[in-house]
């Protein structure tokens, strides 16, 4: 199977696509958190991952006859919202926030807010107007992700609630990529190859001429594994499936499988990084994920009996 075809898949196949790129992201904030905790910086992650996905993905880049920039068809516009929405941007709120706030954190709210920043942004771009189902599950997700954050709020631990800020940041540029792919109908390879090289153009030289790098000193499986998990799983095939998947599916559906972040961030998170989350979070959690699967229409049969 092409997975660099424009054709859309089959409902089955975009679904395994989903479900892999929601496996991939909610691992991902672990992985990150890990390399931080031992020896490297979010820079230095945002670094591996945006120089190894971009060099990837650069001789296809050049084969599909984007242009120079890279855009093809795609308006300037489109160009920046797309690269500002899944690129340097989105992985450096991430990875920063990781620095100040548990990955559980991440795991919840960076999903929630995207899913509530979508659903708006689906009724006033693409005049989706949402259920008054939908509107209720947007604040049963508004709460889950407060009661997930209060603790860091009141002073769990210093600077937890920058973390936090962060996350939603993150959240927002997310829901922006996916609006925005979906609003210009931009191809699989040409989102990947468009957000991975421009990121890497963009961060590399400023990260090498103005920052204390910490990949030398780093023990070399880590920085192999690193390389692969954030410059190749995460920013190609989870990059790569997730579009492939929104082509399909389309916004909504597609919004189902960040749903599946939240647990999977959680149960990653306990054996690798000790990070237990407390009962205040532990609520948070299943808020947000009922606030979801309502907000999906996953419950809907439960109401309907």
């Amino acid at each position: 199977m092409n997975i660099f075809s424009r054709k859309h898949d089959p409902i089955p196949t975009a679904i395994i696509f989903g479900l892999i790129a929601a496996l991939i992201w909610g691992m991902w904030p672990v992985a990150s958190a890990f390399g931080i905790k031992r020896s490297l910086s979010a820079f230095d992650i945002t670094a591996l991952r945006v120089s190894v996905g971009g060099l990837i993905l650069l001789p296809l880049f050049w084969k599909k006859n984007l242009g120079f920039f890279g855009r093809g068809k795609l308006s300037w516009k489109g160009a920046l919202l797309i690269v500002t929405g899944a690129g340097l941007p989105y992985i450096l709120t991430g990875t920063g926030g990781l620095e100040f706030a548990p990955a559980g954190h991440f795991g919840v709210i960076t999903p929630s807010t995207q899913l509530v920043v979508s659903s708006l942004g689906s009724w006033f771009l693409l005049k989706e107007k949402p259920s008054i189902v939908c509107i209720i599950a947007i604040a049963i997700i508004i709460l889950g992700v407060f009661l997930t954050g209060w603790e860091g709020l009141q002073g769990r631990e210093a600077n937890t609630w920058i973390g936090d800020l962060l996350f939603v940041s993150a959240g927002i540029l997310w829901a922006t990529f996916i609006l925005s792919a979906r609003y210009y109908a931009i191809d699989t390879f040409h989102a990947a190859a468009l957000i991975s090289v421009w990121s890497m153009v963009f961060f590399l030289p400023i990260y090498l001429i103005f920052f204390e790098s910490g990949i030398p000193h780093a023990q070399l499986t880590e920085i192999i594994f690193q390389g692969i998990f954030q410059g190749f799983l995460t920013a190609v095939v989870a990059l790569i499936f997730f579009t492939r998947a929104l082509a399909t599916l389309g916004v909504g559906r597609t919004a189902v499988f960040p749903t599946l972040v939240p647990g999977a961030t959680i149960f990653f998170s306990i054996p690798i990084l000790n990070e237990y989350p407390t009962p205040l979070e532990l609520i948070g959690v299943i808020v947000v994920s009922i606030g979801m699967m309502l907000a999906l229409g996953l419950l809907d049969k439960l109401f309907q009996r």
